[in-house]
């Protein structure tokens, strides 16, 4: 008995539909068949009678569908990525049909819908690279990304990867993230199968920034720490300025982990509220303000194997940069840090979240003299009270 085939992803993205269950006729090449779709807790399960004809991902249309009534489908959730694909994307069609395992991202038409990403349709180069973005070359079902078996896989963008992230709700549900290009997309329906891939649809199209450098912050759940302690003495209040452009070297929760090993006593104080304004003199090293905001490449490109100076909101930042790898690295005070996420795009800005704090031991050092001028002004307090009274 044969195993059944399973559509292509090009097919399949046409015949994704928001009904329970459709069945329809298409012919190949002569070769009708049948194929009854039911859509069930998100999955969509296919089942296919008379004639067997495999396909790869993203098959030609004019070589493989000679006729398909969803043609002409356009209430279903991925219609208008269809649409995008085929107007944009004809080498990316060709490409992924040679390859032998597949995952796509395909964003809702919502999330094609907003006006950003309708203004960003215009730029053809743009497109074809946000493409790209949505699509790695192996097979991720949803229940590997939930194990935490892979927290982040290389695109077919050039040096631009994916990163998962799974929120536990109150309710024992998962929910499924993925970040590419700056912007977190949820998965709302999952493991669509294809011969030789997967599709998970996505709420938001992927590399089109959509928030601020404060707005990412915030919700992004590897800088909780950063901007907890941002929130002090207004320091991420600049962040939302939309008129000004920042670069914001931002060291993720387990970067300031690390330095609370190597730095135990400084790394204590900084978290602690009387220490605020040092706390804020540190982060504003990691702040770069100028006209342009810096991909780590353009960053490449300056350095000319020197030392690149930059405009940090407190005096100016020193750094060399190399690839190493496959990542980009950053030099500071003779150590070399690990560039996590480079280039998470915001509208007023580029993130680069980074393994380890710009930091010193002596970035936080209470003097004897200090303390005693402390002191002196708590006695002088104790004694204008006394003499009030």
């Amino acid at each position: 008995m044969p195993l059944l085939a399973i559509p292509a992803i090009y097919e399949q993205i046409l015949f994704v539909t928001s009904v329970h269950s459709e069945v329809c006729e298409v012919d190949y090449n002569g070769h009708a068949f049948a194929i009854e779709r039911r859509i069930k807790n998100g999955e969509v399960r296919s089942s296919r009678k008379e004639r067997e004809v495999k396909q790869s991902l993203f098959d030609s249309p004019s070589n493989k569908r000679t006729h398909s009534p969803t043609r002409e489908k356009k209430d279903g959730p991925v219609y208008k990525f269809y649409e995008t694909i085929r107007d944009f994307g004809g080498e990316i069609m060709s490409t992924i049909s040679h390859l032998r395992d597949v995952t796509l991202f395909a964003p809702s038409n919502a999330a094609l819908e907003e006006p950003g990403v309708q203004k960003i349709l215009q730029n053809k180069e743009r497109v074809k690279e946000i493409l790209n973005l949505h699509y790695v070359k192996e097979r991720l079902p949803l229940d590997k990304i939930k194990n935490k078996s892979v927290s982040q896989v290389p695109t077919a963008a050039d040096r631009k990867k994916l990163y998962f992230n799974v929120l536990q709700e109150p309710s024992g549900n998962q929910i499924v993230t993925v970040e590419g290009g700056g912007v977190n997309a949820t998965v709302v329906t999952a493991n669509i199968a294809a011969t030789n891939g997967l599709i998970h649809i996505i709420d938001r199209v992927l590399g089109v920034p959509y928030t601020t450098v404060l707005d990412k912050l915030r919700t992004d759940p590897m800088l909780n720490s950063t901007y907890y302690l941002g929130q002090r003495q207004g320091f991420n209040d600049q962040l939302n300025d939309t008129t000004t452009r920042f670069t914001y070297f931002a060291p993720r929760d387990y970067a300031w982990n690390v330095a609370a090993v190597s730095y135990p006593s400084t790394s204590k104080k900084i978290f602690m509220p009387e220490f605020s304004y040092h706390t804020k003199q540190i982060l504003e090293r990691h702040l770069v303000i100028a006209d342009e905001a810096y991909t780590m490449a353009k960053l490449k490109e300056m350095k000319h194997n020197d030392t690149i100076v930059l405009p940090a909101a407190r005096d100016s930042l020193k750094l060399r940069v190399r690839e190493y790898s496959e990542s980009y690295q950053i030099e500071w005070e003779g150590n070399w840090i690990r560039v996590f996420r480079p280039d998470v795009e915001c509208t007023n800005g580029i993130i680069h979240v980074i393994d380890a704090v710009l930091l010193k031991d002596s970035d936080v050092r209470v003097t004897g003299t200090a303390s005693v001028i402390s002191l002196e002004s708590h006695l002088i307090m104790i004694l204008v009270a006394k003499w009030l009274l």
